[in-house]
């Protein structure tokens, strides 16, 4: 089977658990006896970071050129069998071949409020469009595959649920000396709660850190938070409550972390805080059950889907309720049961397992 991918979307290190789901999708085709042959419609910026490989034909997108017409006339050239948008949206609209896409959510439908006027009037133009034009639509979790049922009327049996996994690298082998000196670079406390998340607007940190300094001055309890993630538009708000609630004693701010580091700063943790208010799937939630390290998180979205018995869940909009999640976490006993079973619970993913199910969808709508 010959199948198209447009992958202008994707670019490098930026668009987190989707760009995983890609690239781990090519490396098990590649590794089993799957005969597929993908042709990966790339831009100037990702061309050189997907593989040569024999299965693998790379088509570079010229960026003066119009997009559509070039689409359309590779996929006829190449008399490919399937086309695959797995970066959100169907593009080209009108493709005449048989089509799957991958939305990994449709949070604007429930916060509009997070969007940005052009943002928020694309993804209204598009996503609905995509998923009732393609044959057959990807999402990551029952909760984005329930919602688009919903909110957009897919046909039930058009949409299909497949979960991500965590990193490659929280499979390798725990490194001591790595350890010692990713503690030393980034001057890590010896206990500290951990939230890696971009500064967008749903990921909701003004709430953890309220809960912070409501029990700094409700019970006299300092807990360390370390943060990464890169910079976003809720950023100003973020920084000007930090100052605000007087919490910069108990707060260190990583920024953008190398994936290889990522372990260690779990693994070194007390607790994952993960107060989200919207999520499709949530890959550090695996991460940190991966990693052994207890979980408090928020209530909503796919959250309790992903981590189900294994994390203490929190009303993400009460301050209180976070405060006391911190609390309880701290408990031995606790901490012990959120461990074994998050083992038991990230066990349950597995990236030959997500690629499986995507390449059974992909050849059943091709009809291959």
């Amino acid at each position: 089977m010959k199948i198209g991918v447009n992958l202008l979307a994707c670019i490098p290190g930026k668009i987190g658990g989707m760009e995983q789901y890609v690239r781990n999708l090519l490396a098990y085709s590649i590794q089993s006896g799957d005969q597929n042959q993908w042709f990966l419609f790339l831009s100037k910026t990702n061309y050189h970071t997907f593989p040569n490989h024999p299965k693998i034909m790379k088509v570079m997108m010229h960026d003066h050129i119009d997009a559509h017409k070039q689409f359309h006339s590779w996929i006829r050239s190449l008399r490919l069998d399937l086309w695959f948008c797995p970066l959100l949206v169907l593009n080209p609209y009108d493709v005449t071949i048989p089509s799957v896409i991958n939305i990994p959510d449709i949070q604007h439908e429930f916060y509009p409020q997070f969007f940005d006027e052009k943002s928020l009037q694309w993804r209204k133009a598009t996503y609905q469009s995509s998923a009732l034009k393609a044959n057959a639509v990807l999402t990551l979790s029952e909760y984005s595959r329930e919602s688009m049922i919903a909110k957009f009327g897919v046909p039930p049996h058009r949409i299909h649920a497949i979960h991500l996994d965590s990193a490659h690298e929280f499979t390798l082998p725990f490194d001591e000396t790595k350890n010692q000196l990713v503690r030393q670079k980034y001057n890590l406390p010896a206990h500290y709660g951990f939230y890696p998340a971009n500064t967008w607007w749903h990921k909701n940190h003004v709430s953890l850190l309220q809960a912070l300094a409501f029990l700094r001055d409700e019970h006299k309890l300092k807990i360390h938070m370390v943060f990464t993630g890169a910079p976003q538009e809720a950023h100003g708000q973020v920084m000007a409550t930090i100052k605000q609630l007087q919490l910069s004693d108990q707060i260190t701010w990583l920024n953008y972390i190398p994936q290889e580091e990522m372990p260690y700063l779990f693994r070194n943790a007390n607790f994952l805080c993960f107060p989200s208010l919207f999520e499709g799937f949530g890959i550090p939630l695996v991460e940190a059950m991966r990693s052994e390290l207890p979980i408090i998180c928020s209530s909503s979205g796919s959250i309790p889907e992903i981590v189900g018995d294994a994390a203490l869940t929190f009303d993400p909009v009460s301050p209180e309720d976070i405060a006391q999640k911190m609390v309880e976490v701290q408990n031995e006993h606790v901490r012990a049961a959120l461990i074994t079973k998050g083992l038991q619970q990230a066990s349950k993913f597995s990236w030959s397992k997500c690629a499986q199910q995507t390449l059974a969808i992909l050849h059943q709508v091709a009809g291959k």
